[in-house]
């Protein structure tokens, strides 16, 4: 392989939770990271909505636990309703489990939130650098590590990275698991949902 423009231990590729909470965990580690997301910004939208019990564990471990439980939502927001249209009663429910009552076997319990209230705290913790805006064209394998090409989306520029490891945290549709030619096994898309966001009194 040719030189790197730079050099780091890890390479994160994805800044949602998955990625930004790796970060995190190396930063507290000593290990240094880079994170780089192709989006500008971290994402507006609500998305996922419940923390469970063992990632508030680790969270807790990263000293972060208190401040998502204080941005969470009240548990009572913790249960899936199940209806024709909004206006019909339900017809089933299910209540999101260790979000009520502690499980016995842990110290926390898991929070109703969502990703662009959980997000802001993962990114302000303690970590390594972060670069939004920063996607990820061409990544090369050996025995020591890889060899990624980063564009920068607002100038075009590229930089070569060398890292001893890369994270591939860059979801379902991953480019890094395209890049080296991972495939997926098991049955494929199960279903396909639509995501209504709005405020009601």
């Amino acid at each position: 392989m040719s030189g790197a423009d730079a050099e780091v231990p890890v390479l994160i590729v994805g800044g949602g939770p998955v990625g930004l909470t790796a970060r995190a965990l190396l930063g507290r580690w000593g290990v240094p990271a880079l994170l780089v997301d192709k989006r500008r910004e971290l994402s507006p939208f609500p998305r996922s909505r419940l923390v469970n019990v063992r990632s508030m564990e680790i969270f807790r471990q990263l000293g972060i636990a208190e401040k998502i439980t204080a941005d969470a939502f009240a548990p009572e927001y913790g249960r899936v309703r199940f209806r024709d249209t909004l206006y019909d009663p339900d017809f089933a429910g299910a209540v999101m489990v260790g979000v009520r009552a502690p499980v016995p076997e842990s110290p926390v319990v898991g929070v109703v939130t969502s990703q662009d209230r959980l997000e802001p705290t993962l990114l302000a913790a303690p970590g390594g650098e972060v670069r939004f805006g920063t996607g990820l064209v061409a990544l090369e394998a050996d025995a020591d590590g890889v060899l990624a090409v980063l564009v920068d989306a607002g100038r075009g520029a590229e930089t070569r990275v060398r890292a001893r490891y890369v994270i591939a945290a860059d979801g379902a549709n991953s480019t890094v698991r395209k890049l080296l030619g991972i495939g997926t096994a098991g049955p494929g898309t199960l279903g396909d949902y639509t995501t209504v966001v709005f405020d009601a009194d």
